[in-house]
């Protein structure tokens, strides 16, 4: 089973905890295999060990899948955080701006009209002026009015999609708990891959004298094997006969007859 792309820095994260768990420490440290070599090992087994994941991975993208639509049907302003992420519209921002702007053109048109007209220069120019600019002033007012209308209706759509709200809470938590169930098999699976292949090289320590070899423990040449050791505990010491000399004795022993030849 292939992991999506978005998935694969997930699996890598994993991997990297793993390998430093205190568990796959210790046995590195005994084995002598490299770090590196089990982080390469576990990224090119990562289609197999995801494929023991298999079930908690599609059910947390089915989830995934699910909430990303909902998202998408949500309208866009249920709330000030969607309408940074999708957009406001055209409609609210021209009830926002245009009575600003008709509202300062009208200050504006009005101050000139009136100023010409008590310069009493160009009166015909006043006249426009100060006509433009209650009719601004008119249009300012009336996007005033339909503006905060419109607040008043995003609000209440705002109350009206509180339920909605807690059901996206509710499929985030259920989300949430897919994602944790699919990293604990994921850790599983890596875990269990990474300690077949220690197993593969025992520990210095467990393999102390190795039966048949060469070397200490060996029975080949210039070592002393197990049953050599077992027959030098059993097998009698020897020990050298002590010497006695002769027991000479005194002059007044008596010694054996000897027969004394005559001539």
């Amino acid at each position: 089973m292939r992991l999506r792309d978005e998935d694969r820095a997930t699996y890598t994260a994993a991997l990297d905890d793993v390998i430093g768990s205190t568990e796959i420490q210790r046995r590195l440290a005994r084995s002598g295999v490299k770090a590196s070599q089990l982080r390469v090992l576990g990224l090119a087994e990562g289609p197999r060990v995801a494929s023991t994941a298999e079930r908690e991975y599609r059910s947390y993208l089915a989830l995934r899948q699910r909430v990303r639509g909902e998202a998408i049907l949500i309208p866009s302003l249920s709330g000030p955080g969607r309408q940074q992420v999708y957009g406001a519209g055209l409609l609210p921002v021209l009830a926002v701006l245009t009575p600003v702007l008709a509202i300062s053109a009208a200050a504006l048109f009005l101050l000139l009209g009136y100023g010409l007209r008590l310069a009493d220069s160009a009166p015909a120019v006043a006249g426009n002026l100060v006509q433009a600019g209650w009719i601004s002033l008119g249009i300012g007012a009336l996007a005033a009015v339909v503006g905060v209308l419109g607040l008043y209706r995003t609000a209440s759509r705002h109350r009206g999609g509180a339920p909605k709200d807690r059901r996206d809470q509710g499929l985030t938590a259920e989300l949430d708990a897919a994602r944790a169930a699919w990293l604990r098999q994921l850790h599983e699976g890596i875990r269990s891959l990474l300690l077949q292949h220690l197993d593969q090289f025992p520990s210095p320590d467990a393999g102390g004298k190795r039966p048949g070899g060469n070397g200490p423990g060996g029975n080949g040449p210039g070592g002393v094997g197990a049953g050599d050791d077992e027959a030098a505990v059993h097998s009698p010491r020897f020990t050298s006969p002590r010497y006695t000399g002769p027991d000479f004795g005194s002059p007044e022993a008596s010694g054996p007859d000897i027969p004394t030849l005559r001539g």
